[in-house]
């Protein structure tokens, strides 16, 4: 949030008072000046933001624990803890699982499943990059209208 407030701020005042003084209202000169300026700032926010989200597993390891059950693909109970259909079960990132599995070793291809697993975040995170800034530059062009 911190970088964000620190993008909308670096608008200059002088922009700021040119759409006003062009007779745009304030929504309009939030919507047409402001955010198209200061909109690759936005997306940089948002991007550490979720990128801090995919490789946090220490706070996670510490404050959600290690509590996710198995899951039973043939179990269609919603209520049931191991039913992949209930959304409030007890859960954990791919960085927790990764961590669990080189700690654990309670499988015996461990390393094919960390490996396999490490490829998925990176994968999801790589992914996640390149939309982030597919969409970042298709707004920025069409807001700014380059």
């Amino acid at each position: 949030m911190r970088s964000i407030s620190d993008a909308l701020q670096t608008v200059a005042l002088s922009q700021r008072e040119a759409g006003l003084a062009l007779g745009l209202s304030r929504w309009e000169t939030v919507v047409h000046v402001i955010i198209p300026e200061c909109l690759p700032g936005i997306m940089t926010g948002i991007i550490l933001a979720a990128g801090r989200v995919f490789g946090e597993a220490a706070a996670l390891i510490y404050t959600a624990g290690q509590s996710a059950p198995p899951l039973d693909f043939s179990n269609w109970n919603i209520f049931s803890l191991s039913s992949p259909l209930n959304f409030m079960r007890p859960a954990e990132t791919l960085a927790v699982h990764i961590w669990k599995v080189n700690s654990e070793g309670l499988i015996p291809d461990a390393n094919a499943v960390s490996s396999g697993s490490s490829l998925v975040l990176v994968a999801v995170v790589l992914i996640f990059n390149l939309a982030a800034r597919y969409l970042g530059n298709k707004l920025y062009r069409r807001l700014t209208g380059e």
